[in-house]
């Protein structure tokens, strides 16, 4: 396809430093007029590395079509006033320029997948030692081992209600930390549970569990509880009955039980939605979701099709939740509740449906279905295609950026493992 190529050595080290981004969420050289990641230099440099060798650019057509009706609706917007050039511009900058740097990647790299994917597992790997090395730094009171302030820039060390550091490496904070370990927690799971190596031996496997069990974030046990359902489904019916009628629940309730977050959460929720209890009283986790739910809500209701367009939920937040104003239900007690995930909603859902309506929406699921791998000859495709969809579930559950944590990585990885695997073609 190519004649001219990156030099293997120079390729190797680009494909781990544009993997290392995924974790590299609390690296930030500034923050006006927007975010500026550390690893944004890394992907600029490919992009021009790329150019330079390559005298071209290859973008994904129906990337840059849908690209383009999310641009021609949030237009439309900036007219109504719902969103701006700025706010517009940043998302659709920020999408287009990490979108196609991570497809030229899998582009330069031949189109393999799973070597890639095995680079974000090692690097998973050393991110989930350095997590088990925080922990038992915080329990020798080594405060250089387990408080990385003075080396990660957006960093907070946050402590569980059991006397024990909540583990987030070198990640911003322990939720984001679970997040990116995902896929890696997926693999681990399987490779334990089943019989023989996919991708990761045993110890490699259980370290990395037990480094996201020590997040202590309920991002990391909804995730191991879908892992191990679409586990469970490739196995016996017996073993399958077994996990939906006794262990899901047990853990569960564990969990409930015995972890005070998780318990205050559900308890807020539920008092929340009852009725029981006023939303100026519910948990901040809570507060957050409720209020940014009720923003999308909005949105969606007020333009359903194309919503108010890309990077307009903090304009919307603010029309909606009137910050400062003491006679709202949202800040009857302001400043306790200072605008919580204002700008990304704090969920890729409730964005979307904020943002882009109907029309992100079913983008987005068509994405999730049409390219999951359902049956294929090669397991270890197959492990890939579902440790990225239950990355994806928790990504509109959890995470509202469009492109933080290397997002566009997996992405592409979850597509062309879905061709590789159908044998289609792959350019």
């Amino acid at each position: 396809m190519m004649k001219k190529k990156i030099s293997p050595q120079m390729l190797n080290l680009f494909n781990h430093f544009l993997i290392f981004n995924i974790f590299a969420g609390g690296f930030i050289l500034s923050v006006r007029p927007f975010d500026f990641y550390t690893g944004y230099i890394f992907i600029a440099a490919f992009l021009i590395l790329y150019i330079i060798v390559y005298r071209k650019i290859y973008i994904n057509r129906w990337f840059l079509e849908i690209l383009m009706c999310l641009v021609l609706g949030s237009l439309l917007n900036v007219y109504l006033k719902n969103d701006t050039i700025f706010l517009m511009t940043k998302q659709v900058i920020g999408i287009l320029v990490t979108g196609i740097a991570y497809y030229l990647l899998i582009v330069a790299n031949e189109f393999k997948a799973e070597e890639l994917f095995k680079i974000y597992l090692k690097i998973a790997l050393i991110i989930a030692v350095i997590g088990i090395f925080q922990e038992i730094s915080y329990l020798l009171r080594f405060e250089y081992g387990y408080d990385f302030s003075w080396i990660v820039n957006r960093w907070k060390c946050t402590r569980s209600g059991g006397g024990l550091l909540r583990v987030n490496s070198i990640c911003m904070e322990p939720s984001h930390f679970a997040m990116t370990m995902i896929p890696a927690v997926f693999v681990s799971l399987a490779s334990v549970l089943n019989k023989g190596k996919l991708y990761l031996n045993k110890i490699s496997s259980l370290l990395i569990i037990i480094s996201v069990i020590l997040s202590f974030s309920s991002v990391a046990y909804i995730a191991i509880l879908i892992s191990l359902i679409l586990i469970f489904t490739g196995m016996r019916k017996s073993r399958f009955i077994l996990l939906i009628v006794v262990i899901v629940p047990v853990i569960a309730y564990s969990l409930y039980r015995y972890l005070p977050e998780i318990h205050e959460r559900t308890n807020h929720t539920i008092d929340i939605i009852t009725g029981a209890k006023p939303i100026s009283k519910a948990h901040l986790s809570v507060y957050a979701l409720v209020s940014n739910g009720y923003v999308a809500y909005k949105s969606f209701a007020d333009n359903p099709l194309i919503g108010h367009g890309l990077g307009s939920h903090p304009l919307s937040y603010d029309k909606i939740i009137q910050p400062g104003s003491s006679g709202t239900i949202w800040y009857s007690d302001y400043p306790k509740y200072p605008p919580v995930n204002r700008e990304d909603a704090g969920s890729l859902f409730l964005r979307l449906a904020s943002e882009t309506g109907l029309l992100g929406l079913f983008v987005v699921f068509y994405f999730l279905f049409k390219f999951r791998i359902r049956n294929t000859e090669n397991i270890n495709l197959h492990i890939i295609s579902k440790a990225i969809f239950v990355l994806f579930l928790l990504q509109l559950f959890r995470q509202g950026h469009y492109f933080y944590n290397g997002l566009f990585f997996f992405v592409w990885i979850y597509y062309f493992a879905y061709k590789i695997s159908n044998k289609e073609q792959l350019a």
